[in-house]
């Protein structure tokens, strides 16, 4: 609804993808991962997880056969659209968060932030 609210079009992937969204605008088509938290740290900043689990047959698993997580890649998405527990909304590009498995939504990711 957000991106509807701003222009945006919008599609809903059919088949399962790395991504939730694309988005398509006057700057072109982009993959959007969406993620939400209701978790804080000790200091009351958000914390978001931002990795995914590897479920092709040759990823690695953990030593208790769990499936192993890992980072997105620049192949899978673009941008994360992260909505908080009080319905804060970021919109952080991939290459903004590295290979970090979650986000501590500080004064690094305020630019970010969107209304």
């Amino acid at each position: 609804a957000w991106f509807l609210g701003r222009g945006y079009m919008v599609s809903i992937p059919v088949e399962p993808t790395a991504y939730d969204l694309i988005t398509e605008s006057g700057d072109g088509l982009a993959r959007v991962q969406v993620k939400s938290t209701m978790s804080r740290d000790r200091n009351g900043r958000w914390i978001v997880r931002i990795h995914h689990m590897a479920y092709d047959s040759a990823a690695k698993r953990t030593a208790n056969g769990a499936r192993s997580r890992r980072a997105y890649s620049p192949n899978e998405i673009d941008f994360f659209f992260i909505v908080t527990a009080t319905e804060d909304k970021y919109l952080i590009p991939l290459a903004e968060t590295g290979t970090l498995g979650a986000l501590t939504l500080d004064s690094k990711y305020a630019a970010y932030k969107v209304t």
